[in-house]
């Protein structure tokens, strides 16, 4: 194995964006899964777009390959359709810069500056070098400057938090898709990452999960730091019995996982309402509705997770309460997406109509659907004066008779919520430095390969029934963390 000293040398290459091959999708799309997506000065940013689904994309020989990679941008200062594809921008990225599918999209506080992290090989693995950044008023793209660098991950869940100058990333594996330094095993992370957005530095914090792959986090602003919100997601069997099978264990949808980034601790709390169907492949985001101080996660389609079905219901959890609560349901099915908020609006972001890796997964209009909270349906049309966010009345008055859950996790956990406190101004003002009170040494998720478990085999959520019967026997072994040099 490759010494640490050896990889965690500065980093930096600069990179100059060059003549995009198509300006925009007037010619058409397919779909695209899975995207990185973030929205940033009023820009939503939309990355891992391929031309080999895109009908005027000239590199492409056939419909499923070719070596352009798009940057997608729509502006949201003005109205427009979801269904016009003129209105996605489009900026080719350089062939020097790795070709991925499911990377997360960070931004910086002040908008400056994306950060690209994870994801896999689209078709050739690719040498994994850092994280990649660009700075949106220079149009430029270079990798990050740093003396340590986190290895690729995939199959994560991720959530940007600018408010407090801070990403996060937990859970997800190695595997020959995203480094050349992996055989046919899967190296899963038993931690969590912390990118501080304006700095550049990485922190590896405490899990909940000896491994876990999918889910979604989300950020919460309450208390003095804010929480982050973990739900769904499967964890890997773990085992070091030779030629033992692995197998992936849905998380229960009867229960979320609440991480305070001030103290560093991590809360296990039931939920209650409305009974979860479990799901992979969904996406997640936050609205907050000041008439009742509350939170309400949104949580839009998916898959199931023991067939080839996905899913097209939309239901929420409210916080402080911990309660679900059943919207009306989307359109049409969607799988494997991404999903941004502005204002009352939710944009859902590519994906599959069925878990499938052809044609099958099936087309749709333009990567972008729109979900309007307030009306709960599909719209075309996204209008940046819907910035109002307002619940239900019937879900109001239920929070207004049980504002909180019946037993709380933790009193600590309790304490972050008192009652008749105002949620949306609780949090220090910004910028400002921290310390997590949990964090543990770096090295584990930094440079070389993850501290984790490993199992020798293919892509673990790509198989369906018990998430093992497409794949080979498949054995598991315990890797020791690698301390921070």
């Amino acid at each position: 194995m490759t010494k640490l000293s050896s990889l965690l040398l500065p980093l930096f290459i600069g990179v100059h964006s060059i003549i995009a091959a198509l300006v925009d999708l007037s010619e058409g799309f397919c779909r695209s899964y899975k995207f990185g997506s973030n929205i940033a000065n009023n820009v939503l940013y939309l990355n891992g777009l391929d031309g080999g689904l895109i009908p005027a994309d000239g590199d492409a020989s056939t419909n499923l390959a070719s070596i352009d990679d798009y940057l997608v941008q729509l502006d949201l200062t003005r109205k427009f359709s979801v269904d016009v594809g003129s209105y996605y921008r489009m900026s080719l990225i350089d062939p020097a810069i790795p070709k991925l599918k499911d990377q997360a999209l960070w931004s910086s506080q002040d908008n400056s500056t994306l950060y690209c992290y994870g994801g896999r090989g689209v078709s050739n693995t690719s040498a994994d070098n850092g994280i990649w950044t660009y700075k949106t008023a220079e149009k430029t793209w270079q990798l990050q400057q740093a003396s340590v660098r986190p290895v690729r991950l995939v199959k994560g869940a991720y959530v940007n938090a600018p408010r407090i100058q801070s990403a996060y990333w937990i859970g997800g594996y190695q595997s020959n898709d995203t480094s050349l330094a992996i055989g046919s095993e899967l190296i899963f992370a038993k931690g969590m990452i912390q990118l501080n957005t304006t700095t550049g530095e990485l922190k590896e914090l405490d899990s909940p999960f000896p491994g876990v792959q999918q889910g979604a986090l989300v950020y919460v602003p309450v208390g003095e730091l804010g929480i982050l919100v973990f739900m769904g997601g499967e964890v890997p069997s773990v085992t070091s019995e030779v030629g033992a099978k692995i197998n992936y264990t849905p998380n229960s949808w009867n229960y979320v996982q609440v991480y305070d980034i001030a103290s560093g601790k991590w809360f296990n709390q039931t939920t209650s309402g409305l009974a979860i169907e479990q799901r992979t492949e969904f996406c997640a985001v936050v609205l907050h509705d000041e008439s009742s101080s509350s939170y309400q996660i949104y949580v839009l389609g998916g898959g199931t997770f023991s067939s080839t079905k996905a899913l097209s219901d939309v239901s929420y959890l409210s916080i402080p309460s911990f309660k679900w609560y059943q919207a009306a349901s989307l359109d049409e099915p969607r799988m494997t997406l991404t999903c941004e908020a502005y204002g009352r609006q939710i944009f859902g972001i590519g994906g599959r109509k069925a878990r499938y890796d052809d044609a099958r997964a099936g087309c749709y209009t333009m990567p972008a659907f729109l979900y309007d909270t307030k009306v709960e349906s599909i719209v075309t049309t996204f209008d940046p004066a819907l910035v109002d966010y307002s619940i239900p009345s019937a879900t109001k008055k239920d929070i207004e008779d049980s504002p909180f859950p019946s037993t709380w996790a933790d009193p600590d956990l309790e304490s972050l919520f008192p009652p008749n406190a105002t949620s949306s101004n609780t949090l220090l003002p910004t910028p400002f430095n921290y310390n997590s009170k949990n964090e543990i040494p770096v090295g584990a998720i930094v440079g070389g390969v993850i501290g984790g478990v490993a199992a020798d085999g293919g892509t673990p959520e790509s198989s369906v029934g018990q998430q093992s019967k497409d794949r080979k026997d498949l054995k598991m072994v315990t890797i020791p963390n690698l301390n921070f040099q």
